[in-house]
């Protein structure tokens, strides 16, 4: 068995001070370089901005690095000009990211990497393509949440490098990163465990052929420490520790190389890609369930306020020329560091550059308002429950007493979308009404508030191309306001919200749910598409296997999964029909979120259910009032 470790220098460490930087260049790349230097075969990662800094701050440690890799003692590894969460980001920033991360390699290094991490180890296959556009051959990616979503899998695949499919017909080499693996390396260097029981957990694999990755992580964590959390312990030492424990690797097993070497030891020949995604888990992420993709979306200092500012932009540039140093800008603003442990500074700085930004590319734009005053009140004489309106291709039944939440949608006579009843299954864990086109905020140990209350709605069916209809809600702390604009031509409708909250609290906040109606759909074919940091949709058919992207990891961490949605757009369906949902990120970067519970007796639950706010342990609240607007489209393509 071989061995092979790739060390990240992250300049940008969410928790790091500015002032800081220079300390960790010292204290963590200094002996770092030293390793490399001492003959010990290390992999080294930087981002374009990183490398920046480091070249800014400490010259002579760039030109250290130059030479080690001219003499192959070290390999450098890319990973783009910022650490971007690409299945969150659109195509052409995550584009934009690695040709900037390449043409900072190359200027700096006088090379281009092959090799590339994936950030964060957020992984899916189209936003992956970004990579190998810019000329990577190869991907590092963790090993321990695909192999738990593959089950088909051999577990001795992990010593050996793959070939994985991006889809479009591209694929890549694959080396393996191993949470646990890396886990046990942090654990012997500050000191919980000792050499000879981690060189005994080596043994194991002593009979093995191939390589494993003994640690694929954060050199900017030993001897230092940023002081994120009260109980953190200075580190002293550590860097002797890896020292010693990288001698007993060479002189005790078949020893280190380089990830490079990994593939060209180990190739893969002919071998059928592989995919890492899946269709209840179709973004990877690294480590334990927390690390998930709501992390950098829905929670931090408001990280859906911010990513959605951060859309706008990206639409700016497409219809103007923005300049490198534009790019360079907005890519750092898409910074996964600056949607965690920001540190105080470092956000006021982000956010001072946003607004510079915000006033060069964005143009003046009127507040969009419901105008739900310019609608008539809906005359009620005999207080029904319910109110239709019909067009010749649909219908919309809205219930008034659960605050125009959708009864039923009816599409050429069939039920697609609308509210499941209580007691429609045996499981009495279902029992429940499951509701559309409804809101619902969960503050941390309190009560739900939602919008499903006795209203007075307002009208419009006069107009010749919509009928509208709408409704407020007020509530303590909380105003709901919501229209329906139903097209009297084609089988769509428009659905706006605004939802006011008085200040940032802790609470989910999941903004709209659709229910959609079992009796049109063939449960064998039915698919999801979805945008996630790519230029094509992806496409995951429906299995037999759980998905609840809502359901609750602990009391700190509400949720395990998330979509991305990067152009907007999910498509629900099955091989005849299907309903398109649609969003403008840039007015609000909601998180899709499916539920896919089937049913002993073919009975089914599906759910969209888009989130505003998800908590863990990075969020902080505000004072500052919150407002969340969208318009949803929703289109049927019924046969």
């Amino acid at each position: 068995m071989n061995y092979f470790i790739v060390f990240y220098m992250n300049l940008m460490f969410s928790a790091l001070k500015a002032e800081d930087r220079e300390v960790v260049l010292d204290k963590c790349m200094e002996p770092l370089l030293k390793l490399g230097e001492n003959g010990f075969p290390v992999a080294i990662q930087m981002s374009g901005l990183s490398l920046e800094y480091l070249a800014k701050l400490r010259p002579q440690q760039l030109e250290r690095l130059r030479g080690l890799i001219e003499k192959g003692y070290c390999e450098f590894i890319g990973n783009g000009y910022s650490q971007i969460i690409q299945p969150l980001v659109p195509w052409e920033v995550n584009l934009k990211n690695q040709e900037l991360g390449m043409k900072c390699y190359e200027e700096m290094l006088g090379l281009r990497p092959k090799i590339a991490t994936i950030n964060e180890m957020a992984f899916s296959a189209s936003s992956s393509r970004s990579f190998t556009t810019v000329g990577y051959s190869g991907l590092v990616m963790e090993w321990n949440n695909p192999y738990k979503a593959h089950a088909e899998w051999d577990s001795s695949m992990k010593y050996f490098p793959q070939k994985i499919d991006l889809g479009q017909g591209d694929k890549s080499d694959l080396l393996w990163g191993d949470t646990i693996l890396t886990q046990k390396f942090q654990r012997y260097v500050h000191g919980e465990i000792e050499l000879n029981e981690y060189m005994n957990e080596l043994s194991q694999y002593k009979d093995q052929k191939g390589a494993l990755c003994l640690y694929c992580s954060d050199a900017e964590v030993f001897d230092f420490r940023p002081r994120r959390y009260g109980n953190e312990v200075l580190g002293q030492g550590e860097w002797l520790r890896i020292s010693k424990l990288l001698e007993s690797v060479q002189k005790e097993t078949s020893g280190l190389i380089l990830p490079s070497n990994v593939i060209k030891n180990f190739p893969n020949g002919d071998t059928n890609p592989i995919k890492l995604e899946s269709y209840w888990q179709p973004i990877v992420v690294k480590k334990q369930d927390k690390y998930n993709i709501n992390r950098w979306a829905l929670s931090g200092r408001d990280d859906f306020a911010f990513n959605t500012r951060c859309y706008s932009l990206a639409n700016a540039f497409k219809e103007g020329e923005p300049g490198p140093e534009d790019w360079r800008n907005l890519c750092f603003l898409w910074s996964s560091d600056l949607r965690t442990h920001i540190e105080e500074n470092r956000w006021v700085y982000a956010q001072n550059l946003l607004e510079k930004l915000e006033l060069k590319w964005l143009k003046d734009s009127e507040d969009r308002d419901l105008n739900l005053t310019k609608l008539k009140k809906f005359s009620n004489p005999n207080k029904d429950r319910f109110i239709e309106l019909k067009t010749p291709q649909q219908s919309l039944k809205l219930d008034l007493k659960k605050g125009l939440s959708l009864k039923e949608w009816l599409v050429n006579g069939n039920s697609i979308l609308g509210t499941v009843p209580h007691g429609f299954f045996d499981d009495i864990s279902l029992a429940a009404d499951f509701y559309s086109c409804h809101s619902v905020i969960e503050p941390q140990g309190d009560h739900k508030i939602t919008d499903l209350e006795d209203i007075d709605p307002w009208i419009d069916d006069e107009n010749d191309e919509f009928i509208y209809v709408g409704m407020q809600l007020n509530k303590p702390d909380y105003i709901f306001k919501k229209k329906y604009s139903i097209n009297k031509k084609t089988k769509e409708f428009h659905l706006e919200q605004a939802i006011e909250i008085s200040h940032r609290r802790k609470s989910l906040i999941r903004s709209i749910h659709f229910t959609i109606l079992p009796g049109l759909w063939d449960q064998g074919s039915l698919f999801y598409k979805i945008m996630l940091g790519g230029n094509k949709l992806e496409h995951f058919n429906f299995g037999n296997k759980i998905i609840d992207h809502t359901q609750n990891l602990n009391q700190l961490v509400s949720t395990r999964h998330g979509l991305g949605a990067t152009d907007g757009e999910i498509h629900i369906g099955d091989t005849k029909n299907s309903i398109i949902f649609k969003h403008e990120p840039s007015e609000a970067a909601l998180v899709p979120h499916l539920q896919y519970l089937p049913q002993k007796n073919g009975h089914y639950l599906l759910r969209l259910i888009y989130s505003a706010q998800e908590l863990d342990e990075t969020f902080k609240t505000s004072d500052k009032p919150q407002i969340i607007k969208h318009k949803l489209l929703v289109r049927a393509d019924i046969e």
